[in-house]
């Protein structure tokens, strides 16, 4: 019963350094309620108050101290471990909306240190399917101590409090849901002379690696879109295709929505392809909730000129109106924008094919408009803000005038652009 509650709240994942604290100075056990503001410094030096829970996130906490290269925990091989097992933790839980919280224990001097790194040498490589951040203890005791009580190297919390898991190794954790089974939705279409078209009927298979063994089967729709239930249980999948057309000659793996995953490779009439954490995670269909304000920090340390964020904002059919999540995203752009005063936004709205091609044009700009506006009255100088109607220019996918797609291939067609620009 305890494993189905988890599918519904949201996970805190802590890591601390090695020898930092023991084991036994851990005082609340799995099942206990914790309700914790820890004061922190992030990176510009500022008080923040870390709370638990934390309000719609699963959050992973990483803790360490900034060491020489190549020793303690903070070195390459042990980030490229826990990023693997993060792709572990998204998958056996399901998980959408993961943030990463990088916590160090530098004080003093190495607290410079430590800033000075973070600036230049951030350890986590950017990634669409996490948020992270980067805090420090910088000596509090208080905060310590309460650290000292709550995590081990690694303790998982729900947004309710509660503790859900801790373990004293990053490599020995593991996070399931108890079904243990991950939904892979994928579509398959042929690419023969620039024309992409379904491959209808055909057999797929997914297998554990190399071996032979069948975890999964199932026969691609009208579509090409395919729905498989697999065992969460292996690092590496291969992907199977047996078409009824023989003679098919080039195939292509997408998701649903028809973003582009990989070309299948032939042998003699049938086709296979190795599957990555990464392509499960996008044929998972696990939410991705990208992390604008990481990527933006990174976008101004850069030397680049331009920033394109891509958000389906979300309207009413054949309307421009916002609804209330896409005030939440346009939030976020406020404070940005309130925070890098010099920085000028270029909004771009697209639709899908489907309608009329003016009507469609003028409904874009109007959606344009409206995000600008909303801008507008929460701050933003007019000037500094740019709206445009795209309508049907730069279809996505395959989804042209003529073409029938599912709605999930036309829903990716609607969107709507931020290009931040210095």
């Amino acid at each position: 019963m305890k494993q189905k509650i988890l599918i519904i709240v949201s996970l805190v994942v802590f890591f601390a350094c090695k020898n930092t604290f023991s084991q036994n100075s851990i005082s609340y056990k799995i099942g206990d309620t914790v309700k914790e503001s820890i004061q922190l410094y992030d990176t510009a030096i500022n008080l923040v108050n870390f709370k638990i829970p934390t309000k719609g996130y699963y959050v992973l906490v990483y803790r360490y101290r900034t060491v020489s290269v190549g020793k303690g925990v903070d070195n390459a091989d042990s980030i490229k471990i826990l990023e693997d097992k993060i792709s572990s933790i998204l998958l056996g839980g399901m998980i959408g909306n993961l943030k990463v919280i990088c916590l160090s224990y530098d004080k003093i001097n190495n607290y410079e240190v430590w800033l000075h790194k973070i600036k230049t040498e951030r350890p986590f490589k950017l990634n669409s399917k996490y948020k992270v951040e980067y805090l420090n203890l910088n000596g509090n005791t208080e905060s310590e101590s309460k650290c000292r009580q709550l995590f081990t190297k690694l303790t998982m919390i729900s947004p309710e409090g509660r503790i859900l898991r801790h373990s004293s190794s990053i490599a020995k954790f593991d996070y399931h849901m108890k079904d243990n089974i991950v939904n892979v939705k994928g579509k398959l279409l042929t690419n023969e002379n620039g024309k992409k078209e379904p491959l209808i009927n055909a057999l797929v298979h997914i297998q554990a690696g190399n071996k032979i063994d069948t975890l999964g089967k199932g026969t691609t729709d009208k579509f090409g879109d395919f729905d498989i239930k697999i065992p969460n249980n292996d690092t590496a999948y291969t992907i199977k295709v047996d078409p009824k057309d023989k003679n098919t000659k080039n195939l292509i793996l997408l998701t649903q929505e028809g973003k582009e995953i990989a070309s299948l490779n032939k042998t003699f009439s049938k086709f296979s392809y190795k599957l990555l954490q990464s392509d499960i995670l996008e044929l998972a269909e696990i939410p991705i909730d990208d992390n604008l304000n990481f990527s933006f920090k990174k976008f101004d340390l850069s030397k680049q000129k331009e920033l394109l964020v891509v958000e389906n904002i979300i309207y009413g059919l054949a309307k421009y109106e916002l609804e209330k999540d896409a005030e939440e995203k346009l939030n976020e752009i406020v404070l940005i924008l309130k925070r890098n005063p010099k920085i000028k936004l270029e909004i771009k709205s697209y639709t899908d094919s489907q309608g009329d091609d003016q009507i469609n044009l003028e409904l874009s700009k109007k959606r344009a408009i409206y995000v600008a506006d909303y801008l507008v009255k929460n701050g933003i100088e007019q000037n500094r803000i740019t709206a445009i109607g795209k309508g049907e220019i730069d279809i996505r996918n395959r989804c042209l005038n003529g073409v029938l797609c599912s709605d999930k291939e036309h829903k990716y067609n609607r969107r709507t652009e931020f290009n931040f620009i210095k």
